[in-house]
């Protein structure tokens, strides 16, 4: 839990300009925090772009700013992608919220800083006597030791921090935009295609298409939101065996226009907790299991009515993400006088 007096202000930090699943889940934050009466602002980085809201998130009508007031009653969230604030002179008196929407991510994010103190000598002790002008590389084991607050966004974010014993303040999802769901169009006749998603698969997936020339696959690639939705819309089975580095926005979409799912076991997709799917439609990257996976897809397109009754939990649990979103928020953060 988050004590926060009525006249603090709560910084979200966000890359600016950037769509993509993490920024939306940051502008669904705030707009969630003002809502329930907090002084939230979106604190865009970097913080001089003259337009640093992507219009696919101005439906959240979060307000920004480009000025911070580095105060102790102050909170700032940042996603582990983006941590120096953390030792930052402008930040220094605020409370400290690190929001883990991913996993891989947090890791990505410390190759350049790794690489940047590689190059200077004696960076460990001048880290140490000032750490707001040569930050340490935030570890975590260093953050485990910091008054920050962690908190986790799926169960594979959840089990990767206790392994490290990183200690969680609470839990923060995020949800699907209504306006995702009011494009499912029940009366659509459905075509015998199998969508992927090419960004996110590799060599397993290709080796799946090799051995089934006779199934029409088409990647979902350069389409707006609309384009996903109408395609979905129209197809049978949804196929991913990319890495889930934290609940992924294309397989709950897929759910939600009523694909039915075949999935790999990597990241966040492994567990029942961030995707609720029969274990039947789950697989290890495994040689030996493709001639089982094709003949799965094959038996979803001809029996796809039968199918699709499998993943009506899942469909129920995402139509519900928003309103365990608030609740969630509620839990975490308090207002205090």
């Amino acid at each position: 839990m988050i004590n926060i007096v009525q006249s603090a202000k709560i910084y979200v930090l966000c890359p600016a300009e950037i769509a993509t699943g993490g920024p939306e889940a940051l502008h669904q934050l705030t707009h969630h925090l003002i809502k329930q009466g907090f002084d939230a602002y979106m604190y865009y980085v970097p913080n001089d772009v003259p337009n640093p809201v992507n219009p696919q998130y101005e439906i959240y009508k979060a307000p920004y700013t480009t000025h911070l007031e580095n105060q102790e009653k102050n909170v700032v969230v940042m996603p582990e992608t983006f941590l120096p604030p953390l030792y930052q002179k402008e930040f220094s008196r605020m409370q400290k919220v690190i929001w883990w929407l991913s996993v891989p991510y947090y890791f990505e994010c410390l190759e350049p800083w790794k690489a940047r103190i590689s190059k200077k000598k004696f960076y460990g002790i001048k880290s140490f006597l000032s750490p707001s002008k040569y930050p340490p590389l935030p570890t975590l084991g260093r953050i485990s030791k910091m008054p920050v607050y962690n908190i986790r966004h799926s169960f594979f974010s959840e089990s990767f921090l206790k392994e490290n014993h990183v200690p969680i303040a609470g839990k923060i999802s995020d949800y699907m935009n209504q306006s995702f769901f009011d494009k499912f169009k029940p009366d659509t006749k459905r075509e015998n295609q199998v969508l992927y998603n090419p960004k996110k698969n590799g060599e397993f997936l290709n080796q799946i298409m090799d051995a089934s020339p006779d199934i029409n696959w088409v990647a979902v690639e350069n389409l707006s939101p609309t384009g996903v939705a109408e395609l979905m819309n129209t197809s049978k089975v949804y196929v991913d065996f990319g890495f889930h580095p934290g609940k992924e926005r294309m397989p709950r979409e897929a759910c939600i226009m009523k694909c039915c799912m075949i999935i790999g076991k990597d990241g966040s997709a492994k567990y029942a907790e961030d995707m609720p799917i029969p274990e039947l439609y789950r697989f290890e990257k495994d040689q030996n299991k493709i001639p089982e996976i094709i003949n799965l897809i094959r038996n979803c397109l001809s029996n796809y009515d039968e199918h699709i009754k499998a993943f009506e939990p899942y469909q129920q649990e995402l139509a519900e993400e928003e309103t365990t979103f608030k609740a969630d928020i509620a839990a975490l953060f308090l207002k205090t006088q």
